[in-house]
């Protein structure tokens, strides 16, 4: 279950994002934080470079300052806003590979483990950690009700339960990369 929970855990956390003003590292209970990765990768990376450059070369003007710290607010603004956006292109594109290679699978039956659920179903994560969906209208056993506190799809006859981190064989029943989705029933 720890992969499950580490997932739950980063889900739950606000993401991170650039800022001008110094606002220390909460996790590192540092006062004075900067990141950066090397070689340089991003923009905010080439900003931070940039300036260390400056001041450790004993060349940083007040009028350079001052404009950079005029410049910053938008620059940090920008910078957030667009590794978002590249987060979620990475993740479309790595659901539609995901969901192409299951196109040619429908009807196997695959083992894995409930890592969400819902009113209408709950998604299972393969081993191989493609993710589906078992739509709640599929599960004909019984009349499934979502109960939030315990995050679980509960039987209203037979009490059956599905949660988070339960072990299911699913079937594939469809797959489609344009929609970037994979469907299960349960095997």
């Amino acid at each position: 279950e720890e992969a499950l929970v580490h997932a739950m855990v980063l889900r739950a956390m606000p993401q991170a994002r650039y800022a001008a003003d110094n606002l220390g590292h909460f996790g590192l209970a540092a006062k004075w934080y900067c990141h950066f990765t090397s070689p340089i990768r991003r923009y905010p990376d080439l900003v931070v470079h940039r300036v260390l450059k400056q001041v450790l070369a004993g060349y940083l003007p007040a009028e350079r300052a001052a404009v950079m710290a005029q410049d910053f607010p938008e620059i940090a603004r920008h910078s957030s806003e667009r590794e978002r956006r590249a987060e979620e292109a990475e993740m479309e594109t790595v659901r539609a590979k995901m969901a192409e290679w299951m196109e040619g699978r429908v009807g196997q039956v695959f083992e894995g483990t409930v890592s969400g659920v819902t009113a209408f179903g709950i998604f299972v994560q393969l081993d191989n950690l493609i993710e589906g969906l078992v739509h709640v209208s599929t599960m004909d056993d019984d009349y499934y009700r979502f109960d939030e506190e315990q995050m679980a799809l509960i039987g209203e006859r037979r009490r059956r339960r599905f949660r988070l981190g339960d072990r299911l064989r699913v079937r594939v029943t469809g797959a489609s990369a344009t929609a970037r989705q994979v469907d299960f029933v349960l095997a």
